[in-house]
């Protein structure tokens, strides 16, 4: 996220921000809390979790070291649309965003950076939603397995029914095609996980075909 600041940016945003532990099954964030902090996994692993109104949990994602945390809210103050709860122990930076707002009401420079990450943040997301509207399911597929599993060691925590509802199509057809994947060496498949064993062949076997002429 913060990849392209200067050094002199990133130690004004570390200055600001706190270390803290985190211990295995703590609720770190609750749907519908206030937007006042965003995380930095340092160590560990935490799952981002829906609930539905029957009080049913999905697990949507799992992060590891790096992945950062409740970034959108941090910058509009809006409620928390997710829990976000730790799978190990381990260690989080916090920024809060009243420390924020007064780093980028004091430099315009840096407001400028700001902006620039979230236009491409926003710009990755417009890609994703190309995809879902273009590619094939077999396209979306390897490109949301390759995706959500970044940061991990190649491996997610997801149902193949939040999977599908993901990428926009039925649970069925994303059975049949990891089923196809785990078969060809691709994929290894267990209850509510899918572990990427060779990313190259997975996105070779799930190329589009050539349109018929």
């Amino acid at each position: 996220m913060f990849a392209g600041f200067p050094d002199a940016d990133i130690g004004k945003l570390a200055e600001v921000a706190q270390g803290r532990a985190m211990r295995k099954g703590e609720t770190l964030i609750r749907t519908g809390d206030p937007g006042s902090f965003m995380m930095i996994v340092l160590a560990g692993e935490v799952r981002v979790m829906l609930t539905a109104a029957s009080g049913r949990e999905q697990i949507v994602n799992t992060l590891g070291p790096g992945a950062i945390i409740g970034e959108i809210a941090l910058f509009d103050g809006q409620p928390r649309t997710a829990d976000v709860v730790a799978a190990t122990h381990g260690r989080l930076l916090t920024i809060e965003r009243v420390a924020m707002r007064r780093l980028i009401e004091e430099d315009a420079r840096l407001a400028l950076r700001v902006i620039e990450m979230l236009c491409a943040r926003l710009r990755n997301t417009m890609v994703q939603l190309e995809s879902m509207v273009f590619d094939d399911v077999a396209s979306r597929l390897a490109a949301s397995l390759s995706s959500l599993a970044k940061g991990n060691p190649k491996r997610l925590d997801m149902t193949q029914s939040a999977l599908a509802t993901l990428i926009g199509a039925s649970r069925e057809i994303v059975n049949k095609r990891l089923r196809q994947l785990a078969r060809d060496g691709a994929v290894a498949l267990s209850p509510g996980r899918v572990v990427i064993l060779d990313e190259a062949l997975l996105f070779q076997l799930c190329r589009p075909a050539p349109p018929q002429v």
